[in-house]
């Protein structure tokens, strides 16, 4: 974060600083990504387990080891990848 000292800018100025900063902490914001438990990747997706499990073992989605935690966790960009098809009925 940024100090701005306002005594010694003009307001157009001032103005340009906070926009700056304000699009920083946008991006980073934007940026982060959140950890899903295999149960919230299937809920996210609608995929089924063997569709997961196959996305794993192609390398889509890489399970991620948190500290502290006893199952993997699974990046949300990553699990947005996992592409479900569904299946039609015959007509």
């Amino acid at each position: 974060m940024e100090t701005i000292l306002l005594h010694s800018l003009t307001v157009e100025e001032f103005m340009d600083r906070v926009r700056a900063i304000v699009k920083e902490e946008l991006k980073s914001v934007l940026q982060q990504d959140q950890l899903l438990t295999k149960e919230g990747a299937l809920k996210l997706t609608g995929a089924s387990n063997a569709a997961f499990l196959k996305a794993v073992n192609a390398g889509i989605v890489k399970p991620q080891l948190v500290k502290g935690r006893t199952k993997a966790m699974y990046l949300e960009s990553e699990v947005l990848k996992i592409v479900v098809s569904s299946k039609r009925k015959p007509s």
